[in-house]
């Protein structure tokens, strides 16, 4: 089957706060973390239901999964996403440090 990515608009808010707040510290890196992301989330077009679900998956009814990224120097990263039909759906994206999602954190 072949998939679409959509990644929908908390997911891009978390994508370009990520990016802003490492352009500060490093514009280098900036670009390499937003490399290692766009190569990540098109590997997922390949095998969507072969990852992992989500700590946070307990909280929907639908899949909730799980593919983490890093930079070759970096910290993990963690995008969360679900599969409807032939849409992989990027919900939200996590940096390091940053807590497990909360049930409201989630959307539907």
């Amino acid at each position: 089957m072949s998939y679409r990515l959509n990644i929908l608009p908390r997911a891009r808010a978390d994508v370009q706060h990520t990016f802003d707040w490492l352009r500060q510290r490093s514009p280098a890196g900036a670009d390499a973390w937003y490399l290692a992301f766009e190569e990540a989330t098109e590997k997922l077009l390949f095998n969507p239901e072969g990852y992992g679900l989500a700590a946070e998956d307990e909280f929907v009814d639908y899949d909730l999964r799980q593919f983490l990224f890093k930079t070759r120097r970096g910290k993990r990263y963690r995008g969360l996403f679900t599969v409807v039909r032939n849409e992989v759906r990027v919900l939200r994206v996590r940096g390091p440090g940053q807590r497990d999602l909360t049930a409201d954190e989630i959307p539907e």
